[in-house]
């Protein structure tokens, strides 16, 4: 298996090569992230290599950590290198580490890609062409003009960036930019509303082009393909993880806190490390979009976690599915706010200028950074025990008993109807009539005395439920 961090240097794959789309790949003398210079410098590794090991938790420095037990013997080598570090201030480290990365200016790439783009669609007209006459400079469809319509209603949710000069955020960085995902929050820029909307209202109606579609904007077609958005953020290639949101999430939690949290249900974003509370926030405005930036979702969890391990993502695909599903849903999901409007903005500008129009208004969602909350990483002490069966079924007996209570006491209120709490001894069932109200829709598993799972019990009632006599 090739190194995560060699695979971050090289340039990206060039996969408009025998295509017939416009090349979408950056320049070959543009690499994601380059080295300023080829100097060796004693950096700590075990972050490095803690990332093979899912469950060590997150070290706040990321750059110093405890190593599993399956963890090799550092080398003489590497063992000098820790020693030179040992007094060195992790923060410090994590700038320095970072400031070695070059980063290629927005401009810069843009204007090499819009001229690649130019001669492509002068050399191939077609490329630029929809194959249906469109009604008008703006709407390939009709119905496309009703979404846009649709769209009116609805508010945008701008994407974040990284201050690159703030020493404050070092550790944070050095993680995106490990992930591979540094320009996905560098040089952000601010977007057309109007031309975000029309993009999203013709979606629907693209043309299939290679991985992806073209979609008609302002008079010719544009690429949006998960390809291109890899391409325009200079994602080289990565090793294909179909199954990150599988992984174990309270392991994710483990990790992400440092060890304070050791189940799901007990997770709350002030448990997360002041790093992870930092990065959480452009998983909820960059990558998986959404309001709720305190919530602690699994896939944004996840997510982050493996921000960590050393395995990259296909960004490109999951943005562009995201994008693709909120342009089907435009008309079913009308308070949905619309997502990722600045990455459309450059996904177009990628390609070529966007022709003004009398409708358009002025330009907005510009750039706007992260910041660290004063009180971030403040939660201290373990608030979390690890699963264990006969604690948690102890647990959900003591809920039963008080559920059992509170029916016998009508403190629920409505006529309710008739069923039983069953609970199982070994096989033996001992039920206890109770009152249940037709509107609960409660479902427990059963447990035997000994704290063993025993089966489920399902009946033709609206509620199931578990206690004892």
């Amino acid at each position: 298996m090739q190194n995560r961090r060699s695979l971050r240097l090289n340039p990206p794959r060039d996969d408009s090569v025998n295509s017939s789309s416009p090349p979408v790949s950056t320049p070959p003398s543009h690499s994601r992230v380059s080295r300023k210079n080829s100097r060796k410098r004693p950096r700590r590794n075990s972050q490095s290599r803690s990332r093979s090991q899912a469950t060590v938790p997150e070290i706040e420095s990321l750059s110093e950590g405890n190593e599993s037990d399956q963890v090799s013997e550092p080398s003489e080598t590497e063992t000098e290198i820790i020693d030179q570090e040992e007094d060195q201030d992790p923060a410090e480290v994590a700038q320095e580490t970072f400031e070695e990365i070059e980063l290629i200016p927005l401009n810069e790439r843009y204007e090499a890609s819009r001229a690649t783009f130019l001669a492509r669609a002068q050399e191939t007209p077609a490329l630029i062409q929809s194959s249906i006459r469109p009604i008008s400079a703006r709407f390939i469809t009709t119905a496309a003009a009703q979404r846009f319509e649709a769209l009116l209603l609805r508010k945008f949710l701008p994407q974040q960036s990284l201050d690159v000069t703030d020493e404050n955020l070092a550790n944070v960085r050095l993680v995106v930019a490990e992930a591979g995902l540094i320009y996905t929050v560098f040089d952000s820029m601010a977007f057309q509303p109007t031309v975000v909307r029309e993009f999203i209202a013709n979606l629907p109606d693209a043309e299939p082009r290679d991985d992806g579609v073209a979609v008609y904007v302002r008079g010719s077609m544009v690429v949006f393909s998960p390809s291109l958005l890899n391409a325009m953020f200079c994602i080289p290639g990565f090793e294909e993880d179909p199954s990150w949101r599988e992984e174990n999430i309270d392991r994710v939690c483990v990790f992400l806190t440092q060890g304070r949290v050791k189940r799901r249900e007990d997770m709350s974003s002030k448990w997360l490390t002041a790093t992870n509370q930092v990065l959480y926030k452009p998983v909820c405005s960059n990558w998986i979009p959404t309001t709720s930036y305190t919530a602690m979702n699994s896939e944004r969890l996840r997510f982050l976690y493996m921000m960590y391990v050393s395995r990259g993502f296909d960004i490109g695909k999951l943005v562009y599915d995201q994008v693709v599903s909120m342009a089907d849903n435009t008309e079913a999901d009308k308070k949905r706010r619309i997502i990722f409007p600045n990455l459309i903005q450059q996904v177009l500008l990628y390609q070529r200028n966007i022709p003004p129009d009398k409708q358009d208004v002025d330009e907005t969602g510009f750039q706007k950074h992260v910041v660290k909350d004063i009180k971030a990483g403040l939660g201290s002490g373990s608030v979390s025990r690890a699963p264990n069966l006969e604690e948690d079924i102890e647990e959900l007996i003591t809920d039963l008993k008080a559920l059992r209570m509170r029916l016998r006491r009508g403190e629920y209120e409505g006529d309710g109807c008739r069923t039983s709490l069953i609970f199982i001894f070994d096989g033996f069932c001992v039920s206890s009539d109770v009152i249940i109200r037709p509107s609960m829709e409660v479902s427990w598993f059963y447990a035997s005395k000994d704290s063993k799972v025993t089966g489920f019990v399902y009946t033709n009632l609206v509620a199931e439920v578990a206690t004892f006599r």
